[in-house]
């Protein structure tokens, strides 16, 4: 079989590599938009639950020069961290060591990495199997080539590309990130970005300027990140800035997020990111951690960043499907999630795994594979896609006791392990950081019901969390006809209308029952619902919302 795969990104070039493995392909063609490799951004992590999969199709992540030229195919350079501090706004510091062996034993560990140094070690790998390598399945990678037409039949896929380009294969993968050329060829009605009202500064500090920083007065900081080879996270209510070297400790990456509802910069989708000057990232940075103990050391770090590019954080709600024929989405394209959990890239690699085991497992069943990709990925990416959303304190107001009782007995971790506020869920974080995307099983699995659904056959706990759906005293009764516009009005939690698939719901009273609802009243309040309360939620769920139900929504007033 032929593979066709969009965006030569971190999640294509990773599919590439494990499609080859499957050993079902004869070939593997992927196609990038761009001119020449390159990547926006600055630092991310690669958690043990991506990494054991890099070591499994031979992707180096440490072996690069540290000292090497920026942008040189080499090995990926990463930093391997031994600690995370958190720096809390009473002045306390907190420490906690990395698990790089995780309940595995393995040691996959965490890697912080320059985003161009591990898309460089995957062209690295990607490479080895090219055209002229006189291997299996070759890897061929095509340059300036934007996707502009999708047509499919009952026997093949075929792509059309903006340089003329004809490519036709037995699948196309979808891997095109945020913006999917793909996702808007393919589904008719995509889900638009969501501008989360946030905006992030980004940017690299080298190692030699970092030990010289000095606060605006003179005296050393109080903190230097120089002193620590850690993940330092310093945080208040609505703002947050989070350090951590790359690049083997040559480089250290500065990411600022703040809360600014008003800012007509995102809302107006200008643009992602642009560059700003650092006397704006400063002032901005004074304004935003005014709670902070460490302000000082703050604006000191924000100022010496490099080149700093200024960005929106918009995510998308979850798709209820991936799989349109013989198209599938993989990564970003599929379910794009905010930095918070730092589990963007590994959800991708898992995408990846995950694909090449179903084809090893089906072979030229190509409906067969794609329904089962979707199955055992779909739950659990979504799971880290609102799980994103609900890491910002702005979006997540605190749980009732209810909530806590119900996510305590799952006793699963929902914060990433950087994070020490333990306010939700358990203590075990295996579900994360031990999981391991090549196991698909050997039969279809059952379709999970949404990201709250936490039932595991082998597992008693789950009864211990399971409780009766909370019902209102009178119930509505869905008669109205409701707008837009009226809808709109209820948008806060302690006023909630939402809409969910054509219908108007006042979830107001009925949030604080449900394991995320207070959560999801926040960020859904007079908008659409539909992603987190809609088609893949179970019969009994549906019928239960009923109660809550104005009306039919409609576009004007009769």
């Amino acid at each position: 079989m032929r593979a066709i795969i969009i965006g030569a990104g971190m999640g294509g070039l990773m599919t590439a590599l494990a499609l080859r493995q499957s050993g079902v392909f004869s070939s593997v063609d992927v196609f990038e938009q761009t001119e020449k490799p390159s990547t926006a951004g600055a630092g991310l992590n690669i958690p043990p639950n991506g990494a054991r999969l890099c070591r499994w199709l031979g992707v180096d992540l440490d072996g690069g020069d540290p000292k090497g030229p920026d942008g040189a195919v080499d090995g990926g350079r990463a930093a391997i961290l031994k600690s995370t501090r958190q720096f809390n706004t009473d002045g306390s510091v907190t420490e906690r060591p990395f698990d790089h062996d995780t309940a595995v034993g393995d040691g996959a560990g965490f890697h912080h990495m320059h985003r161009l140094d591990l898309l460089m070690c995957l062209y690295k790998r990607v490479f080895e199997f090219g055209p002229d390598s006189g291997g299996p399945c070759p890897i061929a990678v095509h340059m300036d080539s934007r996707l502009t037409q999708l047509n499919q039949t009952a026997d093949e896929v075929t792509a059309t590309f903006s340089n003329g380009k004809v490519a036709t294969g037995d699948i196309l993968v979808g891997a095109d990130g945020i913006n999917s050329v793909t996702l808007h060829l393919a589904w008719p009605n995509p889900r638009p970005k969501r501008w989360t009202e946030v905006t992030v500064f980004r940017g690299l500090i080298p190692r030699e300027d970092v030990a010289a920083l000095r606060k605006a007065d003179g005296s050393p900081l109080d903190h230097n990140p120089i002193d620590s080879f850690s993940m330092d996270r310093h945080k208040t209510d609505t703002s947050g800035l989070t350090s951590y070297w790359v690049r083997g400790g040559e480089l250290l990456n500065v990411w600022i997020s703040y809360f600014q509802p008003n800012s007509a910069e995102f809302e107006q989708e200008e643009g992602d990111w642009f560059p700003v000057s650092k006397e704006e990232i400063i002032r901005d940075v004074t304004r935003a951690f005014v709670e902070s103990p460490n302000r000082g050391d703050l604006i000191a770090l924000a100022g010496a960043i490099v080149r700093p590019t200024k960005w929106g954080l918009y995510d998308r709600d979850a798709l209820e499907t991936w799989v349109q024929g013989r198209v599938c989405l993989l990564g970003d394209a599929a379910h794009p999630m905010l930095p918070t959990f730092g589990q963007g890239a590994a959800q991708a690699f898992e995408d990846a795994a995950a694909l090449a085991e179903v084809f090893s497992l089906h072979g030229t069943d190509i409906t067969s594979a794609m329904l089962h990709y979707e199955r055992v990925r779909h739950f659990r990416a979504t799971r880290f896609q609102l799980g994103s959303k609900f890491a910002f304190e702005h979006l997540r107001p605190k749980d009732t006791a209810e909530q806590k009782a119900l996510l305590e007995g799952v006793d699963e971790r929902v914060s990433p392990t950087f994070s020490h506020d333990k306010e939700r869920g358990g203590e075990d974080e295996s579900w994360i950081y031990a999981y391991d995307a090549r196991n698909i099983g050997t039969k279809l699995p059952r379709k999970k019901l949404g990201p709250w659904d936490f039932r595991k056959s082998t597992e008693l706990r789950y009864a211990a969390a399971k409780q009766q759906l909370w019902t209102p005293e009178t119930s509505a009764n869905g008669t109205r006809k409701v707008t837009r516009e009226e809808v709109a009005q209820h948008n806060t939690r302690e006023d909630c209308w939402v809409i969910i698939s054509g219908k108007v719901y006042d979830i107001t009273d009925w949030a604080p029952h449900h394991p995320g609802g207070a959560g999801i009243a926040r960020m859904y309040a007079g908008k659409d619902g539909t992603a987190e309360f809609g088609d893949y939620h179970s019969a009994k769920a549906v019928r239960h919302m009923a109660h809550f139900c104005i009306g039919e929504l409609v576009e004007r007033a009769s």
